[in-house]
């Protein structure tokens, strides 16, 4: 399963990277092969099971598609898992907090999401810059 999380994040930035070069069939072609490797459901052991799927993705799986990016040149896969891992190691890192803190980690904040690269933030309002991608606060969406 952890294998699905950073390949969908990696494919999903891909086809994202391709639709803002107006490459609308690897755009559409990435965007399939994204929702192929999504998961259909929470993993059964909660946050801790999804914690640890987060980490097995940092430990193994990203190293193991930047090399296969780097073998390639390919730049474009390469921004992908930079962006994928950065993302994965903040939704670790807030999954870490919540685990520890609880409901309490929550009061007063809302959770804002980077439509760009999937970054999360946890805070008041979004940040005036995305942290991983550089995208505007414009382009971020409130998670309810």
């Amino acid at each position: 399963m952890a294998y699905a999380h950073a390949a969908t994040a990696v494919l999903s930035n891909l086809a994202k990277a391709a639709e803002k070069q107006h490459r609308d069939d690897e755009a559409a072609d990435f965007g399939i092969l994204a929702d192929r490797f999504r998961p259909t459901s929470p993993p059964e052991g909660g946050l801790a099971e999804l914690r640890d799927g987060l980490e097995e993705d940092l430990d193994s799986e990203y190293p193991a598609i930047r090399s296969a990016a780097d073998t390639q040149g390919d730049r474009g896969a390469l921004r992908a898992v930079t962006w994928g891992e950065k993302v994965t190691k903040i939704q670790k890192s807030l999954v870490d907090r919540y685990l520890a803190k609880g409901e309490a980690l929550m009061e007063g904040k809302d959770l804002f999401l980077c439509e760009a690269c999937g970054f999360i933030y946890l805070g008041d309002a979004a940040p005036d810059i995305c942290p991983v991608c550089k995208a505007p606060a414009s382009r971020f969406s409130r998670v309810k």
